[in-house]
């Protein structure tokens, strides 16, 4: 039996934006197929709405799963080429499928500046969490006197 363990786990950041790609363009499919309700206020943007909440789903998951990587500063170049790749990619998707520009989407707009902030936050926490992880374990040793 094969155990790994949670240091050796490697997902790298453009294999999870090609996974988020991926499910962006199957679901943008599907909500282009289901009926617009007449008192929809979003129903023109929905695949604009369905691209904020992927956005939203990697920048969480890409920042939890770089807790678990070696060389962090790699991990975040190519973190952040691969969000901007998501926005773009994800938003020439949704203008595609929807007909409708950003610019005509309402608050979409904002949503990606809030996102993108929001991303480097998550980055920046988790980077904060695994420093005072290893300086507790640093600590921890000297207080043994393994070091």
């Amino acid at each position: 039996m094969d155990t790994t363990k949670a240091d050796e786990i490697s997902f790298p950041p453009y294999r999870q934006v090609a996974v988020v790609l991926l499910i962006a363009l199957v679901m943008m499919g599907v909500s282009k197929l289901i009926p617009i309700s007449e008192y929809s206020t979003t129903g023109a943007i929905r695949p604009w709405v369905v691209l904020c909440g992927l956005i939203l789903f990697f920048a969480v998951c890409n920042s939890v799963l770089s807790l678990y990587t070696e060389d962090l500063n790699k991990y975040w170049m190519q973190s952040i080429i691969s969000f901007v790749a998501l926005l773009v990619v994800g938003g020439l998707l949704a203008w595609g499928i929807s007909g409708v520009s950003i610019s005509n989407a309402g608050s979409v707009k904002w949503l990606y500046f809030v996102f993108t902030f929001g991303y480097l936050v998550f980055l920046s926490i988790v980077n904060l969490l695994k420093f005072f992880v290893k300086l507790a374990q640093k600590q921890d040793k000297n207080l043994r006197g393994e070091e």
